[in-house]
């Protein structure tokens, strides 16, 4: 399979996973504003949120770099899990007793302590699931994270709506949430060991280079969830939790919006990143091109309508007159989508290419701007303020991301792409514009089919590109049929290149050689097998050796 082929279909199969999460994440913020209202609803974003900014180190900590590493050399995969899940583990346990000592110091109520203490739990196995994930990503399995999201979001959200509608309290949404959690880290787990074997491994070698290398990782995540989530505990300790809740229920849509850049880069992009980094610098820098002007088409006209059709948006979300608060602030996180979709990809890029110790200065730079513009802004404008912050500071992260990217992987071709999309978003701002008394429901359609059509008209993707993408996924369904015949019935990445450097699967290779010869002769017989050689049109981002 070629590498392009491949990265369609991890994409096909991330983009259904975060389609049915990001369905479930809005009908859970829908259950939040219309059951529990604003001041209920403000406690459990902070709750979340406090949490997220003290054990960010358990939560997202040393996951690139597992995903990075296991992509170069998969025979570590299981030392690299064991030592990470014990590195968590102790983070974990100190982290958390932080967590409960502050929320005591700071004076708040015994219910938001509640809810903290149950987020605490939630921290521990979100942290856990996404080591796992991060280890099937470094095999380009991403049926398993997208599935196992699918699970968590899922039921969480079918379970939550029917208990808040039935008058539940916010402790018990705070329970379900960390049910979906656990429920996910069975599946994920379960199926890696199925995958690849149980082998219990723990090495001071790696335990050390885990440490050293993550410190970088740490440092800007440490930093990186300060100025993104400083804003919410300076608002509950400035204001109350009714403003929290009003800044919540906008900054839960900006949230919910990054399923696209984590969508192409963290679950399918990264792991090509880092093969390209290290053998082919030019099909790296085409790669590069090709997601940031995809990012672009998708990232423009979300935050146009962001802007434009923000009352109609929280009037389907909420319907209460109390989230009109949540209007200003939608409107202003807007432009700071845009600029966090390219940092995504920027920050993908310079860790990719090992140049992560580059970015904890942006991050300090970037919380040292947004800590004092958000005590200068927070008193006089509350809410709006802290979303006005959050887009200034990721446009002085885009500016320090291009200072530092490589000069040669910046993709300056992609400014006609944006250019072309902006064009085609402000024709539908105007067909928007009309129709503003109209439901989110009918205006959404209407603005796809002019966006997309003046895309087209405007030929905003190169026709290369539509012609290579097309025989992609012309090939992937013609190939289809034949893997199931050719491929293992337990998965298809068990028998790939990569995967088949497994201790586990290795050994049982050379134990029996003759049968796995003979199942390669019978399989090579096929002629649609034979066929899947050669892929006619595409010549771009073939895949290694590995």
């Amino acid at each position: 399979m070629s590498g392009l082929s491949r990265i369609v279909n991890n994409t096909l199969i991330s983009l259904v996973g975060q389609l049915v999460t990001w369905a479930s994440t809005l009908s859970l913020t829908i259950a939040y504003g219309r059951f529990l209202g604003d001041v209920k609803f403000g406690e459990l974003y902070f709750a979340i949120t406090f949490v997220s900014l003290v054990g960010f180190p358990v939560e997202l900590g040393f996951n690139q770099q597992l995903t990075r590493d296991v992509a170069e050399d998969p025979e570590k995969s299981h030392v690299y899990l064991w030592n990470t899940l014990l590195i968590k583990m102790l983070l974990w346990i100190l982290l958390y007793g932080v967590v409960l000592v502050v929320s005591w110091l700071l004076g708040y109520s015994q219910e938001v302590r509640d809810l903290v203490a149950i987020c605490g739990v939630t921290l521990l196995s979100g942290a856990l699931v996404n080591t796992f994930a991060s280890l099937h990503y470094a095999f380009e399995r991403t049926l398993f994270p997208a599935a196992g999201m699918m699970i968590e979001k899922g039921l969480s959200a079918c379970v939550g709506f029917i208990l808040l509608r039935n008058g539940a309290a916010v402790q018990t949404m705070a329970l379900v949430l960390l049910g979906g959690s656990l429920l996910d880290l069975a599946w994920q787990s379960c199926w890696f060991f199925r995958l690849t074997g149980l082998e219990v491994a723990v090495s001071k070698k790696i335990l050390r280079r885990l440490i050293h290398g993550s410190i970088p990782f740490v440092v800007y995540g440490v930093l990186g969830v300060l100025y993104y989530r400083i804003d919410t505990v300076l608002l509950s300790l400035m204001t109350n939790s009714a403003v929290v809740g009003w800044y919540g229920a906008g900054y839960r849509l900006f949230d919910t919006l990054l399923f696209i850049p984590n969508l192409i880069l963290n679950a399918v992009m990264y792991p090509v990143f880092s093969k390209l980094s290290a053998s082919a610098r030019s099909s790296l820098r085409v790669a590069v091109e090709k997601c940031m002007d995809l990012l672009l088409i998708c990232s423009i006209p979300i935050a146009t309508l962001m802007i434009v059709a923000a009352p109609n948006i929280v009037g389907f979300l909420y319907h209460r007159a109390e989230f009109n608060n949540t209007i200003p602030v939608i409107q202003a996180l807007a432009p700071g989508l845009v600029f966090l979709y390219i940092n995504t990809l920027f920050g993908s890029v310079i860790v990719s290419t090992k140049k992560e110790r580059k970015i904890p200065i942006s991050a300090a730079v970037a919380l040292v701007f947004n800590l004092g513009l958000n005590l200068f802004l927070i008193p006089l404008y509350h809410q709006v303020g802290a979303a006005l912050v959050t887009s200034l500071t990721e446009l002085l992260l885009l500016v320090l991301s291009i200072f530092f990217m490589p000069a040669s992987l910046l993709p300056w071709r992609s400014i006609i792409v944006g250019s072309k999309a902006l064009l085609a978003a402000l024709v539908m701002t105007l067909v928007v514009f009309f129709l503003k008394t109209w439901s989110i429901l009918l205006i959404l359609p209407v603005a796809a089919l002019t966006y997309g059509g003046v895309t087209i008209l405007l030929r905003t993707v190169p026709r290369e590109d539509m012609r290579r993408l097309y025989v992609a996924v012309r090939y992937k369904s013609k190939s289809a049929s034949t893997q199931i015949v050719a491929i293992s019935s337990v998965d298809d990445n068990v028998h790939s290149r990569i995967t088949e450097k497994i201790p586990v699967v290795r050994s049982e290779m050379q134990a029996n050689p003759g049968v796995i010869q003979e199942e390669d002769d019978i399989t090579e017989r096929l002629p649609l097998v034979r066929a899947r050689r050669i892929i006619p049109g595409v010549d771009a981002l073939q895949e290694g050796e590995g």
